[in-house]
């Protein structure tokens, strides 16, 4: 019972995608619709003619009358009317059908975007396409089988029952009926027992996936490590246990099928002995016979198919339950009611209260955070590795709630904001810089997709990127590959700062911007773009002390603590943790003989 209202809930959810809004595609449907009922009447009737034939034929004048040469023709033209109408049918139906899908994935994929990041970290990405692959199956699987088969099948059914009910008395529509009936409840309980396979099948073909996809993905470290074979063994496990569950899946529905073979046999055995007996009786004649073993067999085939059919239905509904749980899941990390929401048309100011956060609740990474940025102010943030300080770029995206604290933008509780909005005023250089597959060129483009070419070109000179792309054939038409896989690391920080700068938000985050950058190469670029972000609102988070050292505020955090803060100068009379970080940081330069900090 639970199951079977889980598969109601699929459908009440899937339905809103099959009757859009658009006119056109509703009078589809119903055009459709009124087509099975058309059909239905076609096929009841066919049986109805051939009595008419057979009785005609039965009788004492072999002569060919003009009513027995209509009954003929009727009787062909009849089939192949229904025939064709649910060709027609099928042809109509497919247009409204693959627009609900694209409909469904497009929503879908724009719901999986609007998810919080920690969706997306402890979900696979293999495990997703393969869910979202299954549903564009589940949907004809479940519309075609339940919609246009089964419904319409069981309705033909019960009016077959009435003709017999009507013509022969009770027993033949009963018999009928009751042969349904019991078809009918077999089935539901007999799949429902073969989908905990399927279901299990489902699950293991997406855990598969998934491990195949993140193997690729990091086919570098397979070879760094010398693994590949690991990884073959690792991959081969993964597939016998699919095949395992697929095998005991796929014979699951087969014994399914041999059930529902045998009671469809059962009555055909009890229709047409009963008949039979009746016409040796002189009860009936010969044509009241075909009448009665016409309908018994027009619906011995639909419903021998019927295990087909409900394997599909079952394994649709199975595939729409797994997409289904990602859709239903809630969307981003806390959205603002739509009265409640607030857009930023520019920033003013950032302030963070007392905010305490950790990736996992038992661990904090930052603790009792507060400080407040200016727009046109220029804040520098420092610290160890795992000190918290890439936390706050994410915070400010709004990838993750806050449990303890605020942040506040322009007064307003970054909760309260709508995230587009926000979105829209804030740009960043990650410190883990991953591209499209696609052109270095449209990679840039991506920030602004209307800007012109000059504007991209201006970016490519700012960031440094002319130089590299001399040495490409394809210019910036060069495809980067896989996550931005055939660049080096600094090459992708210089598409990333193009990228940025193409953008030109309010604000302005650089998380690790040019740490995989020489020296020199640094200096020129943070040189070239000092003009651009000197009245501009920017957070820098940075290893290297040069890059903040004429920040407007030293931000110094030591595992997840601010530990002090400060001018450049303030901090180093200071003579504490930052102080020791300068020291660390200025016999390094030494080493590399450039004496000067970069200039913002």
């Amino acid at each position: 019972m639970q199951k079977t209202f889980k598969t109601l809930e699929i459908i009440k959810d899937i339905f809103p995608f099959l009757w859009t809004k658009q006119e056109k595609i509703r009078s589809l449907f119903l055009i459709s619709f009124g087509l099975i009922f058309i059909s239905i009447a076609l096929d009841l009737s066919i049986p109805m003619v051939l009595k008419e034939v057979v009785y005609s034929l039965s009788s004492p004048d072999k002569s060919m009358t003009y009513q027995l040469s209509l009954l003929l023709v009727a009787y062909g033209v009849i089939w192949t009317l229904s025939q064709t109408i649910q060709q027609i049918r099928q042809i109509i139906m497919v247009r409204p059908l693959e627009r609900c899908i694209r409909l469904f994935c497009s929503s879908l994929f724009d719901h999986l975007h609007a998810l919080p990041m920690k969706f997306h970290l402890d979900r696979k990405t293999g495990a997703i396409i393969n869910a979202l692959e299954r549903a564009q199956h589940g949907f004809p699987d479940v519309f075609w089988g339940l919609f246009l088969f089964v419904i319409p099948a069981v309705v033909e059914l019960f009016l077959a029952a009435g003709i017999l009910c009507y013509f022969y008395g009770a027993i033949y529509g009963s018999i009928l009926l009751l042969i349904a009936t019991v078809f009918i409840i077999f089935t539901l309980y007999a799949t429902g027992w073969a989908s905990h396979y399927q279901t299990l099948s489902n699950e293991q073909q997406s855990t598969t996936n998934a491990n195949i996809v993140d193997s690729l993905l990091n086919f570098a470290s397979v070879k760094y490590f010398n693994n590949k074979d690991y990884e073959v063994i690792k991959c081969d496990n993964h597939l016998r246990e699919r095949e395992r569950r697929l095998v005991k899946s796929i014979s699951s529905m087969e014994f399914v099928r041999i059930g529902q073979s045998l009671i469809i046999g059962i009555g055909l055995v009890i229709l047409t002995y009963t008949a039979g007996q009746q016409a040796l009786l002189s009860a009936y004649d010969v044509s009241d016979f075909v009448l009665i073993n016409g309908y018994v067999l027009q619906f011995a085939a639909p419903l021998s198919h019927m295990g087909f059919i409900a394997r599909d239905i079952r394994r649709g509904i199975n595939e729409l339950a797994g997409i289904m749980e990602i859709y239903n899941t809630k969307s981003a990390t806390s959205q603002p009611a739509e009265e409640t929401s607030k857009s930023l048309e520019n920033l003013e100011s950032i302030e963070f209260k007392n905010v305490s956060f950790g990736y996992d609740p038992s661990r904090f990474v930052l603790k009792s955070v507060s400080f407040y940025l200016q727009a046109g102010k220029t804040i520098g943030i420092v610290g160890a590795t795992g000190s918290g300080k890439s936390t706050i770029s994410s915070l400010l995206f709004k990838f993750f709630d806050v449990p303890f604290g605020k942040i506040l933008i322009n007064n307003e509780d970054i909760q309260d904001i709508l995230s587009e909005s926000l979105y829209k005023l804030v740009g960043i250089v990650p410190q883990d810089v991953i591209l499209f597959n696609t052109t270095i060129y449209e990679n840039i483009l991506f920030a602004r997709p209307n800007a012109s070419k000059e504007e991209v070109e201006e970016v490519i000179e700012l960031a440094q990127l002319g130089s590299v792309l001399k040495k490409l054939p394809n210019h910036y038409d060069t495809v980067v590959g896989e996550r931005g896989l055939k660049l080096s690391g600094g090459e992708k920080q210089r598409i990333a700062i193009a990228r940025i700068l193409l953008k030109r938000p309010a604000l302005y985050i650089f998380d690790e911007a040019t740490s995989s950058l020489d020296l020199s190469t640094e200096e020129t670029i943070m040189n070239n773009i000092a003009p651009i972000i000197k009245n501009a609102t920017s957070i820098i988070i940075a290893h290297r002390l040069s890059t903040v050292v004429n920040a407007d505020e030293i931000l110094v955090f030591h595992s997840g603590l601010l530990e002090e803060r400060g001018t450049h100068t303030s901090l180093l009379k200071q003579e504490g943790y930052y102080a020791a970080l300068w020291k660390a940081h200025e016999e390094a330069y030494k080493k590399t003989n450039v004496a000067r900090p970069i200039k913002l």
